[in-house]
């Protein structure tokens, strides 16, 4: 499998560069995968690219947090209610079916090309993958559980803890792996778009210095980024829920 994906990789990267290096992508507005290797390197070692690295993370992981806090207690409340979950459905498809992006101008306004525009274009963009699993989680649960929990008496405290959050556990862990990788791309285009400090940003100075290959250097940089973050989440949530049977190695994705 790792060898397929290699020769997978190798085989796109060539024809990437063959069909720059034939003038069917115009060099003005694409680079070579050579090209943007010899650029990438000295990005690497300079403390240019991890000053703008830093200041996506720290939007990233900041704005994450904060749609978290928000978006899994209110899931699990709202899914815990047939009327509160039938009720909301409506309010939350209007919502989340309206693009982040096109919040800039308004959060622009409000706080100007600063990492508090970013944060709020994060938050509301993550936030509903989190919430709709955690609703569903909740909402999936089993009522044979509900009945065997009211029929042996079992306190709302261990209903909660024992049956209610490992069940929708898998759920939720899947809604925040969503939201991590929405909310790095959120990130880099807010900051691409509204100007504020960030790989975004970075993007748009070596675009408007001409430095095409620098540009998609970056551009390599924040798809490296996602990739190691939904691996590493994925690792991460594999580990935790390894006792759901979704999880087991017979059952691996």
């Amino acid at each position: 499998m790792l060898g397929a994906r290699v020769l997978c990789t190798v085989l796109a990267l060539g024809v990437w560069q063959l069909l720059v290096a034939s003038g069917a992508l115009p060099d003005s507005a694409v680079a070579a995968p050579w090209d943007i290797a010899g650029v990438l390197g000295p990005l690497l070692t300079g403390s240019l690219l991890w000053s703008a690295v830093g200041d996506t993370a720290s939007s990233w992981a900041i704005g994450l947090g904060i749609s978290l806090v928000i978006a899994i207690p209110l899931g699990l409340l709202l899914g815990a209610s047939g009327l509160l979950y039938r009720m909301s459905r409506f309010s939350i498809d209007f919502l989340r079916s309206i693009p982040p992006i096109a919040l800039i101008p308004l959060a622009l306004l409000q706080y100007g090309a600063t990492a508090k525009m970013t944060l709020v274009l994060v938050v509301f963009g993550s936030l509903w993958p989190v919430l709709l699993q955690s609703m569903y989680g909740m909402h999936q649960l089993d009522p044979a559980l509900r009945d065997m929990a009211r029929t042996y008496g079992i306190r709302r405290r261990h209903y909660l803890t024992w049956i209610v959050l490992p069940s929708a556990a898998p759920f939720v862990a899947t809604g925040v792996r969503v939201a991590a990788t929405m909310s790095l791309l959120l990130t880099s285009a807010a900051q691409l778009i509204g100007g504020a400090p960030g790989l975004g940003a970075q993007m748009t100075i070596f675009e408007q210095g001409g430095d095409i290959p620098g540009m998609w250097a970056v551009v390599v940089v924040v798809g490296l980024l996602g990739i190691l973050l939904n691996q590493g989440l994925l690792a991460l949530e594999r580990r935790a829920l390894r006792w759901h049977s979704a999880y087991r190695p017979t059952a691996a994705r």
